[in-house]
Parts: C-alpha cells; structure tokens; sequence
C-alpha cells in the first residue's frame, strides 16, 4: 500500500546521492526471473496504456475493479514522480497542479478506465444524502467548503480494505486550504499573511470509510441506490492519527489488549508509524495505534476510538520521542505477517517494519533503518507487544515503501516477504545524502515459530523490471488477485498468501500486478519533470513458481 516522502527536518538540506551506481542490467527484454529458494518470481511488464499516472494514492479493489484516488500525477510536463528537495514545501515542492483530482475505476482485463472529478462526487454526496440531515459534513458542503475531503486529493494517505467491502483512509498530506487548490503556487507579493497562512501544507487528521462497489459505480457514472448512498461515504477525525508515510491494517477477530465497542464491526485496525509534518514542523508517530471505527451521530460521521500505542516509549507524543523511539519511521515497507502464538497455541496476524527512514541523528547524517521491528498485538513478549529484531539487516536496500507480497509455506513453517525496487541501492551513501533509486528486489525470510523473532534476506533479487535503463517500485503497490490465490489462516481473512493451498495441482500462480509510484530517469532525479521522474502508469505482473 505505498508511499514515500523526502522532507526537510527542520534547518536540513535534503540531496539525494550524486554518484550512486545504478543495477546491474544484464537481462533483457521485460522479464526478469530469478530463482529464490523454492520458489521463482517473474515480473512482466503488460502492454496496457489507459490506466491513470499516480503515486502515493488511495486504492482498493472490488472484482477485477480497481479503484484509486487521491495523489499525484502527470498534470502537465510530468509534474508528479519525486517532490523538489529544494523548494519550499509550503508552496513549491509539492505544487497544486500535481494533485490527481479524479476518482478512477480502472479494469485491468479490458484496460478501460472510467472517472469523476472529485468536486462531482461531492456535488453528487450534498444532493442524495444530504436532503434531511443537518450534519457537520452536510453544512460543510452546503458552504462550499471542500477543506474535510482532502480526502479525496491528498497525498500519501493510509489505505486499507476489508473484506465487508470497505476501504478506509486515515491522514494523507496536502494544502491546508482547498480554497486555494487551483493557484498558482508561487505567491503574489501583495498576498496577505492570512491567505498565505491557508496555503501553508498540513497532514490531515481524517479518517474516512467508503463503500467501494458503490464508489467504483458513481467513477463509472452509474446511478445509486438510496440504500447505496447511505453507505457510500463516512469520515470522522483524530488527534492521534494524524499521519502521513504509513500504513494501516485491518485484523478481523478479537483483541484481548482492545475493549470491544458493542456497535463496532468485529475488526480492529492499525495505523503503523508515519509523521505529522506541516510546513514548519514534524512529529513522528513513533508507535503503532490500534483503533475501531462505528457510525457515529448522524448519516455522514464516524466515531473513532484509539487504544493505547504499541511503543517503546512511555508518551509517544513528547516531542523526545523522536529522538528515542525505535518507531522513529516513515515511508518504509511495513507488511503484514505472523508469528506462532505460544500462548495460545495457534497461529496469530501481526505486522512487520522493515527498514525506514529517517534514524535520529544529526543533520548530515541521514541513516536509513536497516533492522526489524514485529509488532504481535495478541502476544506479550517481555511486557512488550512488540519484538525488535537487530540481527536483521536490510543493508541499504529496499528502504522505502514498494510493492511488496507476504506468503506462508506451512511444511516449512516460513514467511516469505518479498520487495520489489524503490529506494536503496544497497550502498552507503556520502554523510548528508541518500543512496539512490534501485530496481533491486529483496526475499526476506522468516521462520514463525523461532523464538525470539527473525528475520534474514534470503536473495537479492537483481533487475526486477528486466533491462529497462528506468528505475521503478518507489511508492508503487502490488494489486494482489482475487482468483488465483488463497488467504485464509485460522479460518480468517489475512492478507498473506497461504501458499500450500494456493500451489495445491498447480506450479505456477500469478500473485498479482504492481502499478503506479514513481518511475525515475536517473538513480538520482533529485526532482519532478522530463529527464528526472514522474508518476507511473506502468502495470507489472507479477508471477509466483513452485519448483
């Protein structure tokens, strides 16, 4: 689910590495195999042509739709791909004419992609739900006031699914008024200290849940039902997760650490690291949060409720804290995984980091993370929920969001994770940079029933996008199929694969597509724009062998 941001800490010069060396390129064509223990991934790219331009955008699927909002694209001289570091990010690093405005369904088979502007769909949701309810989203709407649905336009959100057929967005980043959306983003001299002052970029404090089928219905121009509109929008807001660069899980079932709500779907969600960063300050979350969402007082609001954090650190909230806490990260590849609950002898869901940016440290000293944190809500190891696993090393690879797959081989009793492109070439950049854009891939391994936790890289996986001079993965996501293969685990819904079941009679199954993020001209772009990167409309398939 993916995502990168650079951004300035505060009085920090951000580069990224000049004379970083690029991949290997040795295969060619547009495929590229490798052989990982019993297992081959192949990665193809297709010849599609219609899907959307996007990175760090919202996205779900329902059948062989996709939907996807929000983010950034190719507006006009590819102006999405990798934010200036250079610029002023209040007003210029991630300027408004990136901003994706449209709500996509997108079908893969038939390469058709149907869309609304995302003022349409406001327009649509103020006339069919709004006609007896005096709610503070209806009275919004009913001003003009867009500002709450930057929802619909912000970059980098957390985005998840699950399997009742909704999809939830928490935080994202973007400007702080919509009012000013359509401006320039280079002020006038005679503008006011107040109107600059709306201009100014914030992380959003949202949380919103959508019907996805009726979503991908209204992209298509397709007319709902009363009962459809009830449930085709819901939002309500948090103090404590307000955050970008991160990620959210859903986990069905019951939580011995979370209070069950009478009203609340049996499901609690995630939202794992990620910062709050506005124009003149950054706060990382340095925690994971489990929270519930209900319908809360009127037709159009949720009611969030937040347990306590998942931290190392007592108050994750102090200011400190990013100087101290292990869950200092962002951007990097956070996936599901599990673990063998001793306690309770059975299999269990968690979620892993792996890598992540940005280690405390001094100014010119920007470290990556390299080890492991396994976070395993249901399972208290030492008085902590969590494990950190320093015996792990990602050696500069992979170290921001990709497109990524988690499978488990149950007759071996290992979790396979696998990352493809992005960020990290595997190099140790000069102090103050960072190493660049890679097509490089990881298969990290892990056995579930090894106490403690611990993970290893199994292979590196060289030119995953074949011989292609381009560099891809960086914010991309991995679109898993819904036909092809199984997730079950404790007869519940995960989101990792079950590869006995899905190789039971068959050798070779296609996992699913990797789509969009940045595609990179050069290892080191250091900004948007022709000859540096831009968003991608790519489509990979990927495909899983069993040897």
């Amino acid at each position: 689910m993916k995502k990168m941001y650079l951004f300035f800490t505060a009085g920090l010069v951000l580069l990224l590495c000049t004379a970083c060396p690029g991949p290997d390129n040795n295969n060619s064509g547009n495929n590229s195999d490798v052989t990982v223990s019993s297992y081959k991934v192949s990665i193809d790219s297709l010849p599609i042509t219609n899907a959307p331009a996007l990175q760090s955008f919202a996205h779900a699927t329902s059948g062989e739709d996709w939907l996807l909002f929000a983010g950034r694209t190719n507006r006009e001289e590819k102006v999405g791909g990798l934010h200036n570091l250079n610029a002023n990010y209040a007003d210029k690093s991630f300027i408004p004419k990136s901003f994706n405005q449209k709500i996509y369904a997108y079908n893969l088979a038939e390469d058709k992609v149907s869309s609304i502007s995302y003022v349409q769909f406001l327009d649509d949701l103020k006339t069919n739900l709004c006609k007896d309810s005096s709610s503070e989203m209806c009275q919004s709407l009913s001003k003009g006031d867009y500002d709450f649905t930057s929802i619909f336009v912000n970059s980098n959100p957390l985005v998840t699914q699950d399997e009742q057929g909704y999809m939830y967005v928490v935080g994202g980043y973007g400007p702080k008024s919509f009012n000013y959306f359509e401006e320039t983003p280079n002020w006038k001299k005679d503008t006011t200290a107040a109107d600059k002052k709306k201009q100014e970029y914030i992380t959003y404090n949202q949380v919103a849940r959508l019907h996805i089928g009726s979503m991908i219905k209204l992209a298509k121009g397709q007319t709902l039902t009363d009962d459809e509109w009830a449930k085709v929008f819901r939002y309500g807001t948090s103090t404590e997760l307000i955050s970008t660069g991160a990620e959210v899980f859903v986990k069905s079932g019951s939580f011995s650490h979370v209070k069950k709500l009478e009203d609340s779907t049996n499901i609690t969600l995630y939202a794992a690291g990620g910062h709050n960063f506005t124009s003149n300050s950054q706060k990382y979350l340095d925690a994971v949060y489990p929270f519930t969402v209900v319908s809360g007082r009127s037709s159009t609001l949720l009611d969030i409720n937040v347990s306590g954090p998942i931290s190392d650190v007592s108050d994750p909230t102090d200011p400190s804290s990013d100087n101290l806490s292990i869950f200092r990260r962002r951007d990097g590849p956070v996936v599901p995984s599990m673990y063998y609950n001793t306690t309770y002898d059975q299999m269990e869901q968690s979620l892993t980091f792996y890598g992540g940016v940005f280690k405390p440290g001094s100014d010119n000293d920007l470290q990556a993370w390299n080890d492991a944190i396994y976070v395993h809500p249901d399972w208290a190891t030492e008085s902590k929920l969590y494990t950190y696993d320093t015996t792990y090393d990602q050696k500069n690879h992979n170290v921001y969001a990709c497109g990524n797959f988690v499978g488990y081989d149950s007759d071996t009793k290992l979790l396979h994770t696998f990352l493809f492109g992005g960020i990290g070439d595997g190099d140790i950049a000069p102090p103050g940079h960072l190493s660049g854009f890679t097509n490089t891939g990881l298969h990290i391994a892990m056995n579930v029933e090894q106490k403690p936790m611990q993970s290893k890289i199994v292979d590196t996986l060289k030119n995953v996008y074949g011989s292609t001079p381009n560099f891809y993965g960086a914010e991309s996501i991995l679109i898993k199929s819904s036909s092809s293969i199984a997730y079950k685990m404790n007869s519940e819904n995960t989101e990792i694969i079950d590869l006995n079941s899905t190789f039971n009679g068959t050798k070779e199954v296609v996992i699913g597509h990797i789509y969009g993020g940045i595609e990179a001209y050069q290892s080191n772009p250091g900004t948007y724009g022709s000859g540096n990167s831009a968003a991608s409309n790519k489509v990979w398939q990927v495909t899983l062998t069993k040897e």
